[in-house]
């Protein structure tokens, strides 16, 4: 009888093993597929926010360099643009401006949707980054040097307002033997023009020496009425909520020391008064540091005195003896360009004050000189040989210039007289000179105190000796400086160029900060 009462346990068992094998390989099963489906899904919201993300950065670059509609100076915005990450999706991103608490700053919104099969997933991102952007070019400078000569790149005692430039990285040369080092047989390029190779400037050259009363300073302190009158208005800059006049000054060094003895300073400490300037400067980048008896102790920088050269080498001295690319055309230098494209002159050219003179080629290039002193320019004059600027008789001392044109010599350019021009400059009247040679001012012992406005550019030096008075740009790769000339950087002056001038082209460097980051919605 037992035994006949467990007949079908087995199986009974067997079925039982077999419903708790099942339950738990459905469990397992289901748990699987649970656990690769959340592995597809997470993978595709990983890669969504990646492709999101990437259509952030694509929309930053766009910002930083070439936009879609071709320009190069931040101003690109879209409302939406779509494009295809190669085997990860696609992002469609806008580019707006902020408003609210977003003014002044630029809103990217991005989606990015990535696919894996039928499978699709989207995240979006909003973030907020805040623009600035700077020309760069030579000419957006009171002073751009170049390789400088005997250790130095300016010698001598200035005042400069504005931002100053100076690279001293000495000459170009061919290294016949390829040691990277210079030898006596080896050719170069004299761009200084004091017949000898300059290496770069040191840490023990002095790139800027500035002793005395000379100064480098934010803004237009000291100007006299009558030259603050023929520019524009000063540009502002907000300090600490408050709108002050200011220049947004920097100063660079590639290479060599900045030399402050005495008085000298680099920017100002105090900002404010009446009315209101920004006496720091916005920024100091100098990589060999400071020397001199005062050092750092007179230098004022937002940015402080440590920081190095910032820009590498994207800036280079313009010369006027290497091949250029104007208007899709080359050139075998930047004078072929200038002897091809203006009024030619062969000899010296003196204009006097007072003395009437007066050329045309008939295709838009010419210069008249009334007997005034009232000057007409238009275009590019070039003269093969010197250019003098003198003064007349009597007081018959200022040139005044009206229209858009460029005096080019294969020699030097001279000025022993005032030169300004009839109405705002740049923007309505601007004059270029350029030397092949030197640029010398008020160098005569009858010149004084002369003012000027224009674009000055000498492939090898600018010699200024009196206490003259300068709105512009120079250009050189050498400066001597005495009695303290005053210069003053007019910042509309690289959209304004005369034609012509070597360099001429804008340098936009972009910086980005961002300012918020969020992920939203799709």
């Amino acid at each position: 009888m037992v035994t006949r009462s467990r007949r079908g346990s087995v199986l009974l068992i067997t079925v039982i093993v077999l419903m708790v094998m099942f339950t738990l390989g459905s469990a397992l099963l289901d748990l699987t597929t649970t656990s690769l489906y959340r592995s597809e899904q997470d993978m595709l919201r990983a890669q969504a926010l990646d492709v999101a993300e990437a259509g952030v950065e694509k929309a930053i670059y766009y910002l930083r360099n070439t936009a879609p509609d071709g320009t190069i100076d931040s101003s690109w915005r879209t409302a939406g643009l779509t494009e295809t990450l190669s085997g990860a999706g696609s992002y469609t991103f806008s580019v707006t401006n902020g408003t609210g608490d977003d003014t002044g700053a630029i809103v990217i919104l991005s989606t990015g949707t990535a696919t894996l099969g039928s499978k699709i997933r989207s995240r979006r991102i909003r973030e907020v980054v805040i623009i600035s952007q700077e020309n760069v070019s030579v000419w957006n400078n009171v002073i751009f040097g170049g390789v400088g000569q005997a250790g130095q790149s300016i010698n001598g005692n200035v005042v400069m307002r504005g931002n100053v430039h100076i690279l001293g990285e000495g000459e170009p040369y061919t290294d016949v033997d390829g040691d990277g080092h210079w030898e006596d047989r080896e050719p170069f390029v004299d761009l200084n023009g004091n017949g000898t190779w300059d290496p770069p400037l040191t840490q023990t050259s002095l790139a800027q020496q500035i002793d005395g009363t000379a100064n480098i300073g934010n803004n237009y302190s000291g100007m006299s009425a009558n030259m603050s009158a023929l520019i524009p208005a000063s540009p502002t800059e907000t300090v600490n909520g408050q709108t002050m006049q200011g220049l947004s000054a920097k100063l660079r060094i590639k290479h060599g020391q900045v030399s402050v003895s005495g008085t000298a300073t680099v920017g100002d400490p105090t900002n404010g008064g009446s009315p209101a300037r920004k006496g720091t400067m916005d920024a100091c980048y100098v990589s060999d540091g400071y020397t001199g008896n005062q050092g750092t102790n007179n230098v004022y920088s937002d940015n402080g005195t440590s920081h190095t050269y910032d820009l590498g080498d994207f800036v280079n001295f313009p010369d006027l003896m290497s091949p250029v690319t104007i208007g899709g055309v080359n050139y075998p230098n930047q004078m072929n360009y200038l002897a091809n494209s203006g009024l030619v002159i062969n000899g010296t050219l003196n204009l006097t004050v007072g003395t009437p003179y007066s050329l045309t080629d008939g295709w838009g290039d010419s210069i008249s000189v009334d007997a005034s002193g009232n000057m007409s320019i238009s275009g590019i004059v070039y003269v093969n040989g010197d250019i003098n600027l003198n003064r007349g008789s009597g007081s018959l001392g200022t040139f005044t210039y009206s229209g858009r044109g460029t005096l080019a010599a294969t020699g030097d350019v001279s000025v022993h007289t005032n030169v300004l021009p009839q109405n705002t400059f740049p923007t309505t009247s601007v004059l270029g000179m350029i030397a092949r040679h030197k640029m010398y001012l008020a160098t005569d012992s009858g010149d004084s105190q002369l003012q000027m406005m224009g674009a000055f550019y000498a492939q090898e030096q600018a010699v200024s000796q009196k206490q003259n008075e300068i709105c512009g740009t120079f250009v050189s790769s050498y400066f001597s400086m005495q009695n303290v000339p005053h210069m003053y950087q007019v910042p509309t002056l690289p959209d304004n160029l005369p034609p012509g001038m070597p360099g001429a082209t804008p340098i936009w460097i972009v910086k980005t900060k961002v300012n918020s980051w969020r992920e939203i919605a799709p």
